[in-house]
């Protein structure tokens, strides 16, 4: 009896630690549709991004992380599977991850597996019919209440003419979809701190994406004349075949500054949607063991390059991507500056949380990267484009180092580029004939006979002058 009561305050402290222990870290992941640098974080203090300038403060800012493929579907499908755009061999909007993938195991499935709640509210996969049963617990993603954002969205998907355009709501926005999604995933932080266990929540925003609609205060923060449109350099020496958007063939915009200003609106209005979901962490005091990512599916051109707008390039505007940090195992006010890819994503979120790795993931974990931000590292992606007079598919396969990237059309038959980002950050100048730079070209050259060859399967096209489309429009006309 007496060694007992010796052993009993042993026992108590084993069980008291045991009880103390934190719970595994949550994840909030929050995907925004074609948002590019444009924000407060990233240096832009022109545009009112708080609650995305906020989580910046207090994690990590990745200063060069890029898309796998600069178009919705197939960068979704690449970061919430960890494969690369060439594995899965999905380059067009309708093909879901599990039809190619059969055998993944994708991101918010994976936490599920390991006992996380999974839910999801908004874009996350491409769309609903696109989304994947196995992954959640529970997701929606409705079409919204606003009468003014569904008009404009049917006017731009019912064979307008192409064009970026504006539209301003009368309303507040809070029955928009954005909107209405962050309020879904904020009544679900209540949930899941009353019922406890760990989560897992996923929130897609729609905007900017076209059309841009967002309330009149948004459009009030960003005059026209006020918003800064820098004088461009001339192109020179760029491919033809580099110079083509999924809006190629589209007449430009009225004003390219109010353009700017439609697109600007839509970022702040899903910034305050953020900051919403933010505080409601803050209040149930989840914040501190809760892991936030946020990234951008690809970036999105607003004029630039002679008249590009939107996405499907290679350029730096269209595959760079915001991507923030922040959460446990996360030093505040880190700025990585190696290039980094969202394939990265999935494994980091593992490594971070202290899951066992599924098998097949062909990113790395960005944890070094947190101790060591200036490592040296490439990242990589891909895009097809169409060559009208020859009927092809040609793809762009592009590697980007610390102070270079380098592009090849159709393995160079169509044309090869090389910019070098001190003299050159928007890549206007093409000098992949300069014999000063013929060593980086080498390196370049050689980091891309590292990929695998994408896999021969249909591939995207620009609808304006795609034969194809042209084609089963007017046979529906």
């Amino acid at each position: 009896m007496p060694r007992l009561l010796r052993l009993l305050p042993l026992g108590l402290l084993v069980a008291s630690a045991w009880a103390a222990a934190p719970a595994r870290p949550n994840v909030l992941l929050v995907v925004v549709d074609d948002l590019n640098t444009l924000l407060g974080a990233y240096g832009h203090g022109h545009v009112k991004s708080p609650a995305i300038d906020r989580l910046a403060a207090r994690g990590a800012r990745f200063e060069r992380a890029y898309a796998q493929y600069t178009l919705c579907n197939p960068s979704r499908v690449s970061f919430l599977s960890g494969r690369r755009p060439e594995t899965s061999g999905v380059y067009i909007l309708g093909t879901p991850a599990r039809t190619a993938l059969p055998d993944a195991v994708l991101l918010p499935e994976h936490f599920r597996r390991q006992g996380y709640y999974t839910a999801g509210a908004g874009k996350v996969f491409h769309n609903v019919r696109t989304s994947d049963p196995a992954a959640w617990d529970h997701y929606e993603d409705g079409a919204g209440d606003d009468a003014e954002e569904q008009a404009a969205i049917d006017a731009r998907y019912g064979g307008g003419d192409g064009r970026p355009r504006a539209h301003v709501l009368s309303s507040d926005g809070s029955r928009t979809r954005d909107g209405l999604n962050a309020r879904t995933i904020r009544r679900l932080l209540g949930e899941r701190a009353a019922a406890g266990g760990s989560f897992f929540l996923a929130l897609g925003f729609h905007k900017p994406h076209l059309p841009w609609t967002a309330p009149r205060r948004f459009f009030d923060l960003y005059p026209p004349a006020s918003i800064p449109i820098p004088a461009e350099p001339p192109l020179r020496e760029v491919p033809p075949i580099a110079l083509q958007t999924e809006l190629t063939g589209f007449a430009q915009p009225d004003s390219r500054a109010a353009a700017i200003q439609g697109y600007l609106a839509c970022v702040s209005f899903i910034d305050e949607q953020l900051g919403l979901v933010l505080d409601e962490l803050d209040r149930l005091k989840l914040t501190e063991n809760t892991l936030v990512v946020l990234f951008s599916d690809h970036g999105f051109h607003l004029g630039d390059h002679g008249g590009l707008w939107a996405k499907l390039t290679a350029f730096d505007a269209s595959t760079r991507v915001p991507l923030l940090a922040a959460g446990p195992g996360i030093p505040r006010g880190t700025v990585v500056s190696t290039p980094v890819e969202l394939l990265d994503v999935y494994p980091t979120l593992v490594d971070l949380a202290g899951l066992p790795k599924p098998a097949g993931l062909e990113g790395r974990s960005l944890r070094p990267l947190l101790a060591n931000p200036g490592a040296a590292g490439n990242a990589h992606s891909l895009v097809y484009h169409y060559d009208v007079g020859r009927r092809l598919d040609v793809a762009g396969r592009t590697v980007i180092g610390p102070r270079w990237r380098y592009t090849e059309w159709g393995g160079g038959e169509f044309g090869r580029e090389l910019y070098w980002r001190p003299d050159d950050p928007e890549e206007y100048h093409n000098r992949i004939a300069d014999p000063a730079l013929a060593p980086t070209l080498a390196e370049a050259r050689a980091q891309l006979a590292k990929l695998p060859a994408p896999k021969p399967v249909p591939a995207n096209r620009p609808r304006a002058i795609d034969p194809d489309a042209k084609r089963a429009k007017q046979k529906r006309n």
